[in-house]
């Protein structure tokens, strides 16, 4: 009789650790994956290459100023151990291991032992055919519009698993430029402002379309004098005398004190632009030439000093 009841009672024990075994294991299954546990994650970049992780990136460099702040943007600032030289926004970016500039430092790529590196097309292509060779996983990202930025916050954010975050920061930015766009609109045709886009002052360089500060302007109700040009172009002196301007907007203003070399060009007093005091040289250059998560901010910036009449509020 004894025997049976103690029999009986392992049995009512085993099938209590059982029961609880059970729940533990469908509550582990509930449980959000967190950057320790395995994930499977494929991403396809710009240029078409997948990208397989197997787990949340915790070591994350990048090659370019646009991709360090889209990282701080979405809130893994704590996860970069490398940036270029030129990475100076925001703040917390400057402190940051430096691995060179534009081209990247491979062997100081390698030390910082990343498990993904931020790239920009052609600008990294040395650096990322190496580090591809050693098998550190590259995302390359190369946004040249608006969308393109849209995609470049996706991309980042579906690889370090923060994609509620990325949803809130484009929101956000379509938010502001819509209400931007809408603005504009209610300027006619006719009344449009005429604008050249200095890019560099050394020889004379404009931006044409296919390009972000090209689309900017334009965006802001702007009419770009090179639109017939695609890309980053050389333009004379002499054509944009010809063309006539309202507005010369100096994306090259960190460089070149873009007031004095007007003075020094022959026949630009003659300009509109020059006459009425439309040179615009006093935003960011960085908010101008970086596509990122302050593009919108960089859109309404360029409406409201084209058109500060319309965005008094």
């Amino acid at each position: 009789m004894y025997k049976r009841k103690s029999i009986f009672y392992l049995l009512v024990i085993l099938c209590i650790f059982l029961f609880i075994g059970g729940c533990t294991t469908a509550d582990d299954q509930n449980q959000p994956k967190t950057d320790e546990q395995a994930v499977d994650i494929v991403v396809t970049d710009d240029f078409g290459n997948q990208v397989k992780l197997d787990h949340y990136p915790e070591r994350i460099v990048s090659l370019v100023p646009s991709n360090t702040e889209i990282l701080f943007a979405l809130g893994l600032g704590e996860k970069v151990v490398g940036v270029t030289t030129y990475c100076d926004y925001p703040e917390e970016a400057k402190d940051k291991p430096k691995i060179g500039d534009l081209t990247g430092n491979v062997e100081e790529i390698v030390a910082l032992e990343p498990d993904l590196v931020l790239a920009k097309g052609i600008l990294n292509d040395d650096a990322v055919n190496k580090l591809r060779k050693l098998d550190i996983p590259v995302l390359c990202l190369d946004p040249e519009s608006i969308e393109g930025v849209y995609r470049a916050i996706e991309l980042i954010a579906q690889a370090t698993g923060t994609n509620d975050k990325g949803e809130e920061i484009i929101g956000e930015m379509k938010k502001k430029i819509d209400s931007v766009e809408k603005k504009v609109a209610k300027i006619p045709a006719e009344e449009r402002l005429r604008v050249f886009i200095e890019v560099g002052s050394d020889p004379l360089y404009t931006a044409g379309k296919d390009t972000f500060v090209h689309e900017l302007v334009t965006l802001a109700g702007g009419i770009n004098i090179a639109d017939e040009l695609s890309g980053y172009q050389i333009y004379s002196s002499e054509a944009v005398v010809k063309n006539n301007p309202d507005v010369i907007l100096s994306a090259d203003s960190y460089y070149v004190d873009i007031k004095q070399e007007i003075k020094k060009r022959a026949g630009w007093e003659e300009i509109n632009a020059v006459q009425e005091g439309k040179v615009i040289y006093e935003l960011d250059t960085n908010l101008l030439n970086r596509p990122g998560p302050r593009s919108a901010l960089a859109l309404e910036l360029i409406a409201k000093a084209l058109y500060p009449e319309i965005f008094q509020d």
